[in-house]
């Protein structure tokens, strides 16, 4: 069965897509055993650095490890391949590690990391390409053709890809926008992040995915229960967004903050020592987007975990 490809997106900034990506590949591997792939298109490497610390983002690319290595790839004229450029181990709960110690993995996670430099990489792809009368369409296009021929080998060994996209609409994000099966969609109950959500929904669903109400799955997070977040929430789901699926709703809080705090590489905690506090809404997470992956791919997946 080949993986499903979810991408992380809003053109909305702020809005919670690394620790979204976080959260739900740790609750996906936790809960329901799947082997994840996160790869971060996002040059700031947010997503990267929760799962390998700072420190880990830097030696992956001294290894010639990263998306920055796969663009730089591209750029060179080298055959689509993506394995090499994947740091198979980005686990960081005890659980997890100490399973596949056992000879027993029950989930995993992997991760085609960011680096600060992969925008610079990007910027001089972008000059070389307008250079020869290319255009921002046109390598969008080439580039998801090559990410598509890069990442098919990887169908096989992972259960979900999860992309995770910048806040903006550059070549490079659009191409991975291009690549996915779903849409993940993270947004903050405030009117300027419902206006960049409703942005988003109108330019991938014209360009992208005109299906993209079936595909699409909307999290509301960093959620404050007032009674404007509770208004501008019930406007999402009842007016704005009302025929998409929706997870739970994520609240603001410092247990989430501090989850994504991994001090040292070779440093792990257990899922409820990670998000204590926050646990019960990782696995409604997991929970929630299992019940959208059924209703996309026709398969039933089972917990492993409680």
């Amino acid at each position: 069965m080949a993986a499903l490809t979810a991408a992380i997106a809003n053109l909305k900034g702020g809005v919670g897509k690394s620790t979204t990506t976080v959260m739900l590949a740790d609750g996906l591997a936790y809960y329901y055993g799947m082997n994840v792939l996160v790869i971060d298109l996002d040059p700031q490497a947010n997503s990267s650095q929760m799962l390998l610390t700072e420190q880990g983002v830097q030696a992956a690319s001294d290894q010639g490890k990263g998306t920055h290595h796969l663009l730089a790839s591209f750029m060179a004229g080298k055959p689509p391949s993506a394995a090499p450029f994947v740091m198979p181990n980005a686990v960081t709960l005890e659980e997890l590690r100490l399973a596949e110690a056992q000879d027993r993995r029950q989930g995993w996670i992997s991760s085609l990391p960011a680096h600060p430099q992969l925008r610079l990489r990007e910027l001089s792809l972008e000059e070389e390409w307008y250079g020869k009368s290319g255009t921002p369409t046109t390598l969008a296009d080439a580039l998801a053709k090559h990410f598509r021929e890069a990442f098919a080998p990887l169908q096989s060994i992972y259960d979900i890809i999860l992309l995770d996209c910048p806040p903006h609409l550059s070549p490079l994000a659009r191409a991975g926008l291009a690549l996915a099966d779903a849409y993940i969609t993270p947004t903050i109950a405030d009117s300027v992040s419902t206006w960049g959500t409703k942005q988003f929904s109108d330019w991938v669903g014209k360009f992208i995915a005109p299906d993209l109400p079936s595909r699409n799955f909307v999290l509301i997070t960093r959620f404050r229960d007032t009674k404007y977040a509770r208004q501008v929430a019930s406007d999402l789901r009842e007016i704005y967004l009302k025929d998409r699926w929706f997870g739970p709703t994520i609240p603001e809080s410092v247990h989430v903050l501090n989850a994504m705090d991994r001090a040292a590489l070779d440093s792990y905690n257990t899922l409820r020592g990670k998000y204590a506090g926050v646990t019960g809404d990782v696995r409604r997470l997991a929970e929630r987007f299992t019940d959208f992956m059924t209703q996309r791919t026709g398969v039933t997946w089972q917990k492993v975990r409680d």
